[in-house]
């Protein structure tokens, strides 16, 4: 768990019927109608799970009603950018924002192995905050069956759950680094999933295998095998090039996310912060990988990470067919 600015509760909830409770909009207060600089549109919709209370008891009161704010992100600096634009929200409905909190894991991790939602969790069945807002309800349960358990847990408190909907309210913020990475401000992430791989060439026939399995389960719409290709080179880049000295441990971490308007982001980070002649590299002047890569269709990017110590190569794909 990371904070900014966590402990699991074995409480169960009574059982709940749910075909009397559905997804309700959230409606828009006056506050709610400008602009913030943090991405909040006028008029933005959102999705409630539960009763807003109307009359308060400790930690809720209807329009001041104690919330805690999460998010599951594979980046801080993602994450802390969506928690800054759930606080304007939570602002402008003149909530009280208890505590803000995110997990940096792949979106398919279980709720139970997360200390961020843990401490959620702690938050909600304490009385110490009403709700929670998240920037999407599949940020907490990536599969149907957990997003039933946990609406059923949310009823049995009671709490309430709003989620800013996607497109709206949330925008994928740019990544910082040595050389920026292609502005995020388009359609924002809607589906991604990540694993580490050993640092070795043994990796790179798994690599191809999971990555075939994964963008058919993401349903990516494109063309999947030229994606696979390109995660293909990027991957073999980083073990050629970014394997440090003392390699035996090192690992990459491959990043697979879908946006909203369907590209496909495919990230490889490694340990090694460097890119040597990186712009002829980038540009296709320098060896033929990157420039292969490009003739699949694909945008590379690179940036380093927030601590100096490892770098991403990122490709962006959109769907159609691959240039000739």
């Amino acid at each position: 768990m990371i904070e900014r600015g966590g402990s699991l509760s074995t409480n169960r909830p009574a059982a709940v019927d749910l075909h009397a409770c559905a997804f309700d909009p959230l409606p828009m207060t006056s506050a709610m109608t400008a602009q913030p600089a943090s991405g909040l549109q006028a008029g933005a919709p959102a999705v409630v799970w539960g009763d807003l209370p109307a009359s308060p008891r400790r930690g809720t009161a209807g329009d001041s009603a104690s919330v805690v704010l999460y998010t599951c992100a594979f980046d801080s600096r993602i994450a802390n950018r969506a928690l800054a634009v759930l606080h304007d929200f939570a602002a402008q409905r003149g909530w009280t924002v208890v505590h803000e909190l995110f997990d940096l894991a792949p979106l398919d991790t279980a709720r139970q192995r997360r200390t961020g939602w843990r401490t959620v969790e702690q938050e909600l069945l304490g009385g110490a905050a009403a709700g929670v807002v998240a920037s999407a309800e599949h940020e907490i349960a990536w599969y149907p069956g957990d997003r039933v358990a946990l609406r059923v847990w949310l009823l049995g408190i009671p709490a309430f759950a709003v989620y800013p909907q996607a497109g709206s309210c949330l925008r994928t913020p740019d990544t910082a680094g040595a050389v920026a990475l292609p502005s995020g401000a388009g359609a924002p992430l809607d589906r991604q999933l990540s694993r580490s791989y050993p640092l070795n060439s043994a990796s790179l026939r798994q690599v191809r295998t999971d990555a075939i399995t994964r963008l058919t389960v993401l349903g990516w719409p494109g063309n999947i095998m030229a994606a696979v290709r390109v995660l293909a080179i990027l991957a073999n880049n980083a073990v050629v090039h970014a394997t440090p000295a003392s390699a035996a441990y090192a690992q990459m971490t491959v990043l697979l996310a879908v946006m909203e308007d369907d590209e496909l982001r495919i990230d490889v980070q490694d340990p090694f912060p460097e890119f040597r002649d990186s712009e002829a590299a980038l540009n296709g002047e320098k060896g033929r990988g990157l420039l292969a890569a490009r003739l699949l269709g694909a945008e590379v990017s690179w940036s380093l990470a927030e601590d100096g110590r490892s770098k991403t190569v990122r490709a962006r794909m959109v769907p159609g067919e691959v240039p000739a």
